[in-house]
């Protein structure tokens, strides 16, 4: 559809010319990948300069730009064993799904969702990245995906500690993925750290921590109250973080590339710092403004779920939609027709 390419394009020129479409590190050692209706429809891409880049993103104006989280010898060439990867970002993906309190599709978005997202995010920062792998908000980069979900990468300003993480095998980046998982948690031994993080969560629930706080074995303390399976019930959710396992498995992964479009939304896949995070309403802060300035008549054919983007409500009925709004409709694969 003419419309909705020049509507990419549109960003795309504005993205680069104000410098903020990510130009990744170790560019040339990069594997990209794009798509139109389709998340990915090629891969194994590599540039050789930032021009080259960026002349390509404004001549293809991909729905859907992708890079690879993996450091390569040969980018170009298909297959993990053949890329000669030497290094890889150590990143996390919250993907969060539709809530109970919800009320659309499954691949719609709504405040309850985003805001799931956004408290899981919080919470693996918080938590585990500053608590207990002593990292700072200098030392993590964030992005909202331009969905439902949050990318976190561990950037270490201390350059050997950076090197060394990069290094990673995919067994130890398993390890740091089943413990913040709380994969095999033990409630007859607990350190320290899973302590306390239980012990707040508890607390929220106004559950009493009498005789917890010192006591590893938690299994001997709880199996003697009457409201156990209440405390285990809320122990289960806690571990319920909706983290994507292949980003941080596989070693050809890809993630999106910070500011550019996302194919389904037609959201910004944003860059935030975390006190950014804090305040960050995608629905409003992740629309490229110049769309909102852009009102295009439609008909649109089937019954949908309504969506709000940056204030404004759609539905079924609607007769004139935003730019983004468009993208989103086009991205979902709505049946729509744009009238003169």
């Amino acid at each position: 559809m003419r419309i909705i390419k020049e509507l990419y394009k549109k960003y795309y020129q504005y993205s680069i010319k104000n410098n903020l479409l990510e130009v990744p590190e170790r560019l040339r050692d990069r594997e990209f990948a794009y798509g139109y209706e389709n998340k990915v429809d090629n891969r194994n891409l590599s540039f050789s300069s930032e021009k080259e880049y960026k002349s390509w993103v404004l001549r293809y104006t991909p729905y859907h730009l992708y890079k690879s989280l993996a450091y390569m010898k040969y980018p170009k060439n298909s297959g993990a064993k053949n890329k000669g990867i030497y290094g890889r970002e150590l990143a996390f993906d919250i993907d969060a799904h539709k809530t109970e309190k919800c009320e659309h599709r499954d691949d719609w978005i709504c405040k309850y969702c985003l805001d799931s997202a956004k408290r899981q995010a919080i919470y693996l920062i918080e938590e585990f990245l500053f608590e207990d792998f002593g990292l700072s908000e200098e030392d993590i980069k964030i992005a909202f995906s331009g969905n439902r979900g949050y990318h976190i990468y561990i950037k270490p300003k201390d350059i050997e500690v950076k090197e060394k993480i990069e290094k990673y095998s995919k067994n130890e980046r398993r390890v740091i993925l089943n413990y913040i998982l709380g994969r095999n948690l033990n409630l007859s031994n607990l350190n320290s750290a899973w302590r306390r993080r239980l012990i707040n969560i508890l607390r929220k629930h106004k559950i009493s921590v009498k005789g917890l706080k010192n006591e590893r074995n938690w299994k001997k303390v709880l199996e003697r109250r009457g409201n156990k399976e209440k405390v285990y019930n809320i122990i289960k959710k806690a571990l319920n973080i909706e983290i994507d396992e292949k980003v941080m498995e596989d070693d050809i992964r890809l993630l999106r590339v910070i500011n550019s479009l996302h194919g389904y939304t037609g959201l910004i896949v944003k860059e935030l710092t975390y006190k950014e995070l804090k305040k960050f309403n995608p629905l409003k802060d992740a629309v490229f403004e110049e769309f909102e300035n852009e009102k295009f008549k439609v008909s649109i054919n089937e019954e949908i779920d309504k969506i709000k983007i940056a204030g404004k409500s759609y539905s079924s009925k609607s007769k004139s939609v935003s730019g983004t709004a468009l993208l989103y409709l086009f991205g979902h694969k709505i049946d729509f027709n744009i009238l003169n």
